[in-house]
Order: C-alpha cells, then sequence, then structure tokens
C-alpha cells in the first residue's frame, strides 16, 4: 500500500516570516524521512509525504498539535490522506504518480472548496463515508485547541508512551496541569479515534 498525505497550511499569508511554522514542521519532517525522497514542502505553504498506512492519522495529529502550538490567530493545516494499493515512486515525492497520489491531492483542493481542515480518499467508500465523518466532528474538537493543548498533543502523539509526569516534565509544569489541558482539550477522545483508525486498517492487513 501506498499512503500520502497532502497539505497546506490555511492563513500562511497572515505572517510575515514563514520560518515561525515551517521550521518546526521540517524539524517533524526531519525524524519521518528524507526529503525530497519521502517529503516535500513546496509553493511556500504546500507539502507532502509519504508515510506509513497506520501511521497516517497519528502523523497528521502531530503536524496539526505542531501548527496549533502556534497559538496564531486563524493559522491552521489542512490536510488530505490518500490511500491506494500501489504508485510509482521517482526521486522527489512532488514528482511521483499513482493513485494515492492523486486521492490526497484532488481531495485537497475539494477540502479547500468546502472549508475542511481533514480528510480521507482509499478505494473502499465504506471506510472513506465512515472515517469522513469521524474526522468532521474530531475537527470540532481540534479546530478550537489552544496552543497549551496543541503543544500536550504534540507529546502524546509523537513519543510513542509518554505519560503524563514525563510531558509535565518537559514542560516544566505540573501534572494536574497536564491532565486539565488534556481533557479540557478532549485529548483522550482524539486517542481513542487515532487509535480506531489504525485498528481499521490493520483488519485489512495492510
Amino acid at each position: 500500500m501506498v499512503t500520502t498525505i497532502t497539505g497546506d497550511i490555511v492563513h500562511s499569508q497572515t505572517l510575515a516570516n514563514p520560518s515561525i511554522w515551517m521550521e518546526p514542521l521540517k524539524k517533524w519532517f526531519q525524524t519521518l524521512g528524507v526529503t525530497p525522497r519521502d517529503w516535500q514542502i513546496y509553493r511556500g505553504d504546500s507539502f507532502q509525504l509519504e508515510v506509513n498506512t497506520t501511521e497516517a492519522l497519528r502523523i497528521a495529529i502531530v503536524i496539526k498539535s505542531i501548527i496549533k502550538k502556534l497559538n496564531r490567530k486563524k493559522l491552521d493545516v489542512r490536510m488530505a490522506i490518500g490511500i491506494a494499493e500501489q504508485g510509482h515512486r521517482v526521486g522527489y515525492i512532488s514528482e511521483s504518480s499513482g493513485d494515492a497520489f492523486v486521492y490526497s491531492g484532488t481531495l485537497l483542493d475539494e477540502l479547500k472548496d468546502r472549508n475542511v481542515h481533514l480528510g480521507i480518499r482509499t478505494p473502499w467508500s465504506e471506510i472513506n463515508d465512515e472515517l469522513n465523518m469521524m474526522f468532521k466532528l474530531a475537527l470540532v474538537i481540534m479546530n478550537s485547541w489552544t496552543g497549551k493543548t496543541a503543544e500536550v498533543s504534540e507529546l502524546l502523539f509523537s513519543i510513542t508512551g509518554i505519560t503524563q509526569m514525563e510531558i509535565a516534565d518537559k514542560l516544566e509544569i505540573a501534572q494536574s496541569t497536564v491532565n486539565e489541558r488534556i481533557k479540557r482539550g478532549a485529548v483522550h477522545e482524539i486517542i481513542e479515534l487515532e487509535q480506531y483508525y489504525k485498528n481499521k486498517f490493520k483488519e485489512k492487513q495492510i
């Protein structure tokens, strides 16, 4: 299977200095692979990654958290996940072809028209319908995350098995404050969604 995430930064033009969002995003992308083979930022505020199918939603949530953590008015990220059975890879990921790349690229354009910030397209219509409805509900939560909640979410989704005490130590805050941010941002519910997504594709033995 081939899985891609194509995205763009929403209201990126509101920032005079794009490095504010680009540098932390690049730092995360570098943990996932090398550019331009595995990921690429192009046209100023657009990006594309090839990722493991079962990890795609987790990675998208980390990207969302990184951007929301900046706590800049209106700044957000829009992402389309495309999954297909095969694709054609070349040197640059932005020049690769196949259904996964087409799915994520065309879906991103549709998301822009509908003002939706996360979607998925696969060869299975029942999965598309189910997960896209779940994503819409999850976005009600994630779009309203404060910078402090997103900061906690980023650590939870990027470091496997991290505890609230470890997050508290990293952020130099009390564990009770970490717990409060998790509850206020309904992060546990997003964790449940991510696990559901992962199990859904494990069932297909992808």
